[in-house]
Order: structure tokens, then C-alpha cells, then sequence
């Protein structure tokens, strides 16, 4: 099984599907590798959106992002990449 948080390993085999974003105004963007733990996290628990710790950026934030990426295809590159293949994993 995947270790939440991601490895530095596991991050490097992804990160390069995350465009670097520089943010000139507004709040500061939420790193994507949290983002990712917490969807991984919830995908791996197949709890709901509600259930996700505190200890992760806000549910919000984590589900806007999660369905762009699965609009845009991201999560399922980052499904492949992954060693997350099994019965553990679901969609959110």
C-alpha cells in the first residue's frame, strides 16, 4: 500500500504532472503535494469528503482540486505512476 504522506520518491515519480504556478496576488495556492496526500489519503480510507482531517489543507480546497485533476486526466496519470493498484484504492 502507498504511504500517505508521499515519499520523496513517490513525489518525484509525480510531480512533474503539477505545473509550478507563481501566484502574484491573493492568498499563497496550497501545495499540491498536500493536496494529493489528502486525496490519496481519502482514496485509500474510502472515507467521504467530510471525514478528512484537519491535518490536511481545508476540504474545499482538496475537493475543487481533485476534480480538476480528474477533469484534466491528472489523477489518472498519477494512478499510473503509482503503485496504488488494488482494492484499497477508490474514487472520492
Amino acid at each position: 500500500m502507498l504511504e500517505i504522506p508521499l515519499s520523496d520518491a513517490d513525489w518525484a515519480r509525480v510531480q512533474s504532472l503539477f505545473p509550478v504556478l507563481s501566484s502574484t496576488r491573493g492568498r499563497p495556492r496550497r501545495s499540491d503535494r498536500d493536496i494529493l496526500n489528502a486525496i490519496l489519503w481519502l482514496q485509500q480510507r474510502k472515507e467521504k469528503w467530510h471525514r478528512l482531517p484537519a491535518t490536511f489543507p481545508p476540504q474545499q480546497t482538496c475537493y475543487l482540486r481533485y476534480m480538476a485533476w480528474k477533469k484534466t486526466g491528472v489523477l489518472e496519470q498519477v494512478h499510473e505512476r503509482l503503485p496504488l493498484h488494488g482494492p484499497e484504492i477508490s474514487n472520492v
